[in-house]
């Protein structure tokens, strides 16, 4: 497979994989809980179902490197970000991923040759109101 069709096909499953929707009194975390355990108590999709489901939309972030962390959805709203120059972007679940706002933090292009293990993220993280870039 090419690899850019490759990296596109990667991040559409993982707008497949759920991800918690947070209320006030849970934590918006990729792996559900701070055990980690991405156990999810939905139940929508079975096995008697999961052969029927079909992409609703998908999302470019236009970067050709490894997108190593997760989506992470709060409310009605998923943020994705790229790995360098580490751009984040809000999407609107309700409006076919539609684009709120994007971050596009201002980087030195120097650094990159002092990375290891490429130029990935390893995700977001919620807290109070706030999208943390870490």
């Amino acid at each position: 497979m090419h690899p850019p069709l490759a990296r596109l096909l990667a991040l559409a499953l993982a707008l497949l994989i759920p991800v918690v929707c947070a209320r006030a009194e849970e934590p918006a975390l990729q792996t559900l809980d701070y055990a980690n355990t991405r156990f999810s108590p939905l139940d929508r999709i079975d096995a008697n179902n999961v052969g029927r489901l079909q992409v609703a939309w998908t999302f470019s972030t236009g970067v050709l490197r490894g997108h190593e962390g997760a989506p992470l959805v709060v409310g009605d709203v998923m943020y994705v970000h790229t790995p360098f120059p580490n751009i984040v972007y809000a999407l609107d679940l309700h409006h076919d991923g539609r684009i709120l706002w994007r971050h596009e933090p201002k980087q030195d292009a120097a650094v990159i040759a002092l990375l290891c293990c490429d130029t990935v993220n390893r995700g977001l993280a919620y807290s109070d109101g706030a999208i943390l870039l870490h």
